[in-house]
């Protein structure tokens, strides 16, 4: 089964339109999504119909999803830890959102298992952990219950692998710099693997990252998709969100 794995949309519409456009043309059979669909830019309501439509096999809750589901219920937000600019916004966005996608986000859930895999947001030892050092990675395989995990979080598509030896684990760390990458992963490992962010990438490439996993051939294929980055920057402008969330789209930090 291939399978399309999306992360980290943060309410960017048109690197969502493009990367769906790019998947549904390569192929797949069905669509995983690891969480925050909303956060840092204005298109929350128009993201929701994109992912209700691509109609995805599990949905997970991220840390700005949990960030708006709060204020939605009276927080401030403050309990989940997350930076002022990052509550700002979505505090906005809460101005504009529909009822429907506040039912979306409430039937996000924390994790996803497959035959092969098991999906999480952040990482398996705590739910908003970053799994963005291979220190993490150890921390997390023994939380593991499948040999491949696939996590979001850190908007960095990369890959940790791990093979017990008898002189221990051996790891393996992959990143992805180009704009098509492939892993396979071997037999007998066990593999964390990130497709990076759909919506604010953050390794210094500004094109949309996201990934099709073959959980047949144990295959992790990231791809990397040009939007219109200047139309989600005269949308940050209009609905006066800081302008720094629009400078980054283009350094890809």
């Amino acid at each position: 089964m291939r399978i399309l794995v999306v992360s980290d949309v943060h309410a960017n519409a048109p690197a969502f339109e493009a990367v769906l456009h790019d998947a549904r043309r390569r192929g797949f059979d069905g669509a995983l999504f690891l969480g925050d669909l909303v956060g840092y830019y204005p298109f929350a309501n128009e993201c929701t119909a994109l992912l209700h439509e691509l109609a995805p096999m599990a949905a997970l809750l991220g840390n700005h999803d949990a960030v708006m589901l709060a204020l939605i219920d009276g927080g401030d937000g403050s309990d989940q830890h997350e930076e002022s600019v990052v509550v700002e916004v979505i505090a906005r966005q809460l101005a504009d959102i529909e009822p429907s996608a506040i039912e979306c986000l409430r039937a996000f859930s924390d994790e996803a298992e497959g035959d092969r895999w098991q999906a999480a947001h952040g990482a398996y030892r705590r739910q908003f952990e970053y799994l963005s050092t291979l220190a993490n990675a150890q921390a997390n395989l023994p939380y593991l219950r499948a040999p491949v995990g696939l996590v979001g979080h850190t908007h960095v598509p990369k890959v940790f692998a791990s093979v017990s030896t008898e002189d221990g684990e051996l790891w393996r760390t992959v990143p992805f710099r180009q704009p098509h990458g492939h892993y396979r992963v071997p037999p007998r490992a066990r593999a964390f693997l990130n497709p990076g962010s759909v919506g604010q990438p953050r390794d210094g490439i500004p094109a949309a990252s996201y990934a099709i996993y073959d959980d047949a051939q144990q295959s992790f294929y990231v791809h990397r998709v040009e939007y219109d980055i200047g139309r989600v920057q005269r949308a940050v402008a209009e609905c006066g969100y800081p302008s720094s969330l629009g400078v980054r789209l283009t350094l890809g930090r």
